[in-house]
């Protein structure tokens, strides 16, 4: 096949005709220079399907930027973005050239999510890790981001919690089914039930001495 038109378009786009057949095709002006093509050069089959792949690599890195500029992306995640509107061959290339430079990095989102859903979201390790899950980072990214949160720093926002937010639920000691909410949203938000159980027995008990 024979390009026979190949100029300018509008901005950076320029328009490509093969063999006179009347189809135009619009390619980036970089794909051009980098791919070295010329009005009246010959490509075979393979040489033309190597230009689109590259037109279709050239897009999907910007959409993948342009994703990036909101948010972050795990790995997996934005492979599943890209995956509906390009083909998986050009996906797996467009993410392993973002992981390379950076700026797709799973183990600092993992960091950034933990401490989006434990510290600003205040959910419980189960409920960060199920999100962080489906955010398609791995259970050893999710366990190393979630570690420093164990324990102490989940033990004073769930007291926080049932102290603040959730006291509403907990001020009747004699009215279990509202006590039995309260704890029911607690779970919700991904706290262990025997971990509930305890803040809020600390809680009622501590109303208790203030009567």
């Amino acid at each position: 096949m024979t390009i026979t038109t190949l100029s300018a378009h509008k901005g950076n786009t320029w328009k490509i005709e093969l063999d006179d057949s009347g189809e135009l095709f619009f390619l980036h002006v970089s794909v051009v220079q980098r791919c070295g093509l010329r009005k009246g050069m010959t490509l075979t089959p393979q040489q033309w399907e190597q230009v689109q792949t590259a037109e279709l690599s050239r897009k999907a890195y910007q959409y993948a930027c342009f994703l990036l500029d909101n948010r972050g992306y795990s790995y997996q995640e934005m492979f599943r973005k890209l995956e509906p509107k390009y083909p998986q061959a050009v996906c797996f290339a467009t993410v392993d050239r973002l992981a390379k430079y950076g700026q797709i990095n799973d183990r600092a989102y993992a960091e950034q999510l933990a401490h989006h859903y434990v510290a600003v979201k205040r959910f419980g390790m189960r409920r960060a890790f199920q999100e962080m899950r489906r955010r398609g980072l791995l259970e050893e990214h999710i366990t190393e981001a979630l570690e420093p949160y164990e324990d102490e720093v989940t033990g004073e926002i769930l007291t926080e919690l049932v102290e603040g937010k959730y006291r509403k639920y907990f001020l009747h000691p004699d009215d279990r089914r509202t006590i039995e909410k309260g704890k029911a949203a607690l779970v919700r938000q991904g706290y262990r039930f025997g971990e509930i159980n305890a803040a809020v027995r600390a809680f009622l008990e501590e109303q208790l001495e203030e009567e």
